[in-house]
């Protein structure tokens, strides 16, 4: 039996990678590899893409599927707000530029609600775990490190 929740969900997370800003922006700003990156999205569908805002469908491994409007800020970072779907709020992901290195920062903020079968807790330790495994994986990629090690679930 499923009941119906509505949860907040929110997550800090920063990640020193070694390597310079520009590489580092190159990969995150290429929003159409997401599901390389992000384990939960399965695959994209581009509705929309006007300068730097793209209007897309996301459709998460569990087949549900989600709207995001993304707005690319050069040289600064991504605001993602997922606008339809049971998962609404926002994602901003922010680089900062330290010469050689380059610090990620990616906050969260959604609501999700819904049928939901498991609590609050496991939620946001899903999603805890889905933003540090990106993270990882953009960190080796700018790094030019192989990820074979780190897998995609």
């Amino acid at each position: 039996m499923f009941t119906i929740y509505e949860y907040m969900f929110e997550i800090d997370i920063t990640l020193k990678v070694n390597a310079q800003f520009e590489k580092v922006w190159n990969i995150i700003s290429n929003v159409d590899n997401d599901p390389i990156y992000w384990r939960e999205i399965a695959r994209i569908k581009n509705l929309s893409r006007e300068r730097n805002v793209v209007v897309r469908e996301v459709y998460r491994s569990n087949g549900d599927k989600y709207h995001q409007r993304i707005m690319l800020f050069p040289k600064e970072g991504i605001h993602i707000r997922w606008t339809k779907g049971t998962t609404t709020g926002i994602k901003d992901i922010m680089l900062i530029d330290n010469g050689n290195t380059t610090i990620i920062r990616v906050q969260i903020n959604y609501k999700n609600g819904g049928a939901v079968r498991i609590g609050s807790n496991d939620v946001l330790r899903k999603l805890q775990s889905e933003t540090e495994n990106a993270l990882e994986l953009i960190k080796r990629e700018a790094e030019c490190k192989p990820y074979s090690n780190i897998v995609k679930k």
